[in-house]
């Protein structure tokens, strides 16, 4: 999944497991390259390495930014992250604290539990069969540190050896153990945003799947349906013109309407609640879906609606014909609860963009959320005596099937805020 470019570095909304990884190793690395650098000024002032040793630490620190700054080009590119790219990463570090370790003071360097760290990192991270070669490797490393290390001479400082000697692994034990602490307990946090980001996921899926179900009924209603409601339409509108006295016109005139509310029903059913996908998805700019279907709606009604644009030139790709019957959806269930609150102020329509999707918002001043909120949008649920239940619900559909969404929130000076939103594209050129 692509990253966010302009700040890789930072937890993307959509990060994938192995991509929390490498986010993980990016941020400890430049703890890391901070300690060497610290590390690295305290021994050049105190214990007076050989002076060949000062470019070669510099080269080692110089290597690890280098290689972050690698690790965040991938992170910000489209390429996928593998478990031999996280693994690259862990050999590079440990080679090079096993380098840094080298040329200061080797085993007797109390730092040497930092290996530690990347010991679990791996763990955490890879396989068994990774992690098992990298601790390897780390048990290899640190053998070397016997073996070939250039010494410190903690004579030569203004403290007492024993004194360092003490201090140098309370230090050292400290920085692991938060540097573990803190690896864990961000991973903990970063998987848990995942599983939330799952689990929302699947639900949308339900939902998805609960709307083609809706669909396939539809289908099968309007196949079975079209007929006799055309059949009903057209005797109804014979005995009309046969009785002409009030009575009967008044009789045929509410059969007429229920008719026509009966064909608006299949039709929400067939163009809102069926699967998007249904009808073709187009690139248009936001603000002309919208205004098209509020110029649509607002033909026959008296409320004033108010559009206030603040997303520029944003374009979506949506299926045009649902996204504006949805609109009227919402819009008609605004304008019926400001009718139940008795108000004839103006429905508000607000346009933005924010982190890559396009908003709409439409305010109403009703009388608030029902107290079952949880119900909105589910199929057939409806707080109106004469409702469908299928506004919401088809306004949920046309969003879920975009990888958008739609909420509802309490508006603070009364009333409702529902807040639809989209998947931005890139402008079409022209």
């Amino acid at each position: 999944m692509r990253m966010d470019r302009s700040a890789p570095w930072l937890h993307p909304e959509h990060a994938s497991e192995d991509q929390i990884w490498m986010l993980w190793l990016v941020r400890l690395r430049w703890v890391a390259i901070c300690f060497q650098c610290l590390t690295l000024s305290f021994s050049l002032a105190l214990f007076h390495l050989p002076s060949v040793v000062i470019p070669c630490l510099l080269a080692l620190i110089t290597t690890l930014v280098l290689a972050n700054l690698w690790a965040i080009r991938i992170l910000a590119s489209d390429a996928s992250i593998h478990k031999n790219n996280l693994l690259a990463q862990l050999v590079l570090d440990i080679l090079v604290l096993t380098l840094f370790f080298v040329l200061s003071g080797g085993h007797t360097n109390p730092f040497t539990i930092l290996y530690m760290v990347h010991v679990a990192m791996g763990a955490v991270m890879l396989g068994l069969r990774l992690s098992a070669a990298l601790s390897a490797l780390a048990f290899g490393c640190y053998a070397i540190t016997h073996i070939w290390y250039l010494p410190l001479h903690l004579e030569q400082h203004s403290m007492s050896t024993a004194a360092l000697q003490q201090i140098g692994p309370l230090v050292a034990f400290a920085i692991t153990t938060v540097s573990i602490t803190v690896f864990i307990l961000g991973l903990s946090s970063s998987l848990g945003r995942r599983k939330q980001q799952i689990l929302a996921s699947r639900e949308r899926t339900e939902r998805t799947d609960r709307l083609r179900s809706v669909g396939t009924m539809a289908a099968g209603a309007a196949h079975e349906l079209n007929t006799p409601l055309s059949t009903i339409g057209l005797r109804t509108r014979r005995l009309k013109r046969r009785h002409v006295d009030d009575q009967s016109t008044r009789d045929t005139e509410v059969i007429l309407e229920q008719l026509a509310r009966c064909t608006r029903v299949v039709e929400q059913l067939l163009v809102g609640a069926g699967d998007p996908s249904a009808s073709g998805l187009e690139q248009r700019r936001l603000i002309g879906l919208v205004e098209e279907g509020v110029r649509l709606w607002s033909k026959d009604k008296a409320l004033e609606v108010t559009i206030e644009d603040r997303s520029g030139d944003a374009w979506v790709e949506l299926p045009r014909v649902s996204f504006i019957q949805a609109l009227i959806n919402l819009l008609e269930n605004a304008r019926e609860a400001q009718m139940e609150a008795q108000t004839s102020d103006a429905v508000e329509v607000i346009l933005w963009t924010e982190s890559g999707r396009g908003m709409v918002e439409i305010r109403d001043r009703g009388n608030g959320l029902p107290d079952d909120i949880d119900q909105i949008g589910t199929p057939f649920y409806t707080t109106k005596a004469t409702g469908t239940g299928l506004g919401v619900f088809v306004a949920q559909a046309v969003a879920d099937g975009a990888g958008g969404g739609l909420s509802y929130i309490p508006r603070e000076e009364g009333g409702t805020v529902a807040q639809w939103w989209f998947p931005l594209i890139p402008r079409r050129s022209t």
